[in-house]
């Protein structure tokens, strides 16, 4: 077989596009004796393939491998079955057991509204409250003083204002007219 027939063979196995008849043709040509020395290489490769086409199994081991599978398959029947009603069980009380546990805890529960008055004395309360009230004004007279002088800030800034809300009168179909 020519040099140039067992490369295009070769580089179309790689390829993944030999057909049955071309890789049989290429392993017969490297189980032969005229292999060029730079093909060499290759020969483990096809006499592997070869070699693992051949293997058989022995005898009775089709035998073997159904008793095994049905001496496995009785084992597995019987232990589910056994178990299964008891599982059943089992859940059923772990239920009622977990059920019970909630509806005890539920019925134990503090009710009770959680803002409840926490002053015996009118007047203690009374002085409380005006503290928070007088605090929270404070917070808000701070608050408006801060924004006024913002304001002011803003006014010395001389801006023009026109100018600024005229940018939002801009038609955009003009714009890209422009361009």
């Amino acid at each position: 077989m020519n040099s140039e027939r067992i490369h295009s063979l070769l580089e179309k196995y790689w390829n993944c596009e030999t057909s049955v008849q071309e890789e049989k043709e290429l392993q017969d040509f490297f189980l032969g004796s005229d292999v060029a020395e730079e093909l060499r290489h290759y020969i483990p490769l096809f006499s592997y393939i070869r070699d693992e086409q051949t293997v058989t199994l022995s005898e009775g081991f089709d035998e073997r491998l159904q008793n095994a599978l049905q001496a496995e398959g009785k084992e597995q029947y019987i232990t589910i079955r056994i178990f299964a009603p008891l599982l059943r069980i089992a859940v059923s009380v772990l239920l009622i057991i977990g059920l019970g546990v909630s509806f005890y805890f539920i019925s134990k529960q503090d009710n009770r509204p959680h803002f409840v008055e926490t002053f015996e004395d009118p007047d203690a309360a009374m002085q409380q409250a005006a503290f928070a009230l007088e605090k929270l004004s404070h917070a808000l007279q701070k608050s408006e003083t801060a924004s006024v002088e913002t304001i002011h800030l803003i006014d010395e800034l001389d801006i023009d204002w026109a100018a600024i809300d005229s940018l939002n009168k801009i038609d955009p179909d003009s714009l890209k007219k422009e361009r």
